[in-house]
């Protein structure tokens, strides 16, 4: 009789504590979007359920992700994300033995290369020059947002340089530069971000500078007198 008093009060305890066990009503996500930048970066989506309050629900029922699609990042069961390719994706979330499911947005970014406005340019000694920009693009040759290049001059005697403010304004954010020709000469100059750079051939001329019809320096008079002897 003692024994099956003690297993019945067992029955009721349990009872009472599923009872007052919170019911989940909704999934929420630390982040409204998660990021991945660089190839095969990786990352963990951090989901909770809440109750009807809106209140976390501390050790809730358990959770699992999953993508339709792989071609942008692959998601494990518990959360878990990695990158495969520039873009944006949403993970679906799901509450095991609930009907309850929300999703999150994913965008990866892998920055690949980097464009510029020029390839070649001239200008005077004196000159400012400041319609140049450079931009970031992924490995499909898509613009990435957020990457600015920086710039540096390969000769400062010749031409200086200067990171300037997009003055576009646009959706499309630039990293602009700033040149002044200093001396006549030939030089480069670069956009750079992290390991990836890219050249852009400068030429300063003099204003007293003779220029053949493609722009070339005319050689001086006593340098054509000995080429023609």
């Amino acid at each position: 009789m003692k024994r099956a008093t003690i297993w019945g009060l067992g029955i009721l305890v349990f009872s009472t504590i599923t009872a007052c066990s919170p019911t989940p009503v909704a999934i929420r996500f630390e982040q409204d979007v998660y990021t991945l930048e660089g190839s095969g970066a990786e990352g963990q989506i951090v989901a909770f359920t809440v109750d009807a309050d809106g209140k976390k629900i501390e050790n809730g029922p358990d959770l699992t992700f999953f993508c339709e699609s792989r071609d942008i990042v692959q998601v494990s069961n518990d959360g878990k994300i990695k990158a495969v390719a520039s873009g944006e994706d949403k993970v679906e979330v799901e509450v095991v033995g609930h009907d309850i499911k929300a999703t999150v947005g994913i965008r990866v970014k892998i920055p690949s290369d980097i464009e510029v406005t020029h390839e070649k340019l001239s200008l005077w000694v004196g000159q400012e020059k400041k319609n140049v920009a450079a931009w970031v693009v992924s490995e499909k040759g898509a613009y990435i947002e957020g990457y600015t290049p920086t710039w540096v001059s390969a000769d400062p005697s010749i031409v200086t340089v200067k990171d300037i403010p997009d003055p576009s304004k646009g959706k499309m954010q630039r990293s602009y530069v700033e040149m002044h020709g200093m001396k006549s000469g030939d030089t480069t100059i670069k956009a750079t971000f992290q390991d990836m750079e890219k050249e852009i051939v400068v030429r300063v001329y003099r204003e007293d500078e003779e220029l053949d019809l493609s722009g070339r320096r005319k050689k001086p008079a006593e340098e054509k007198e000995k080429e023609e002897e």
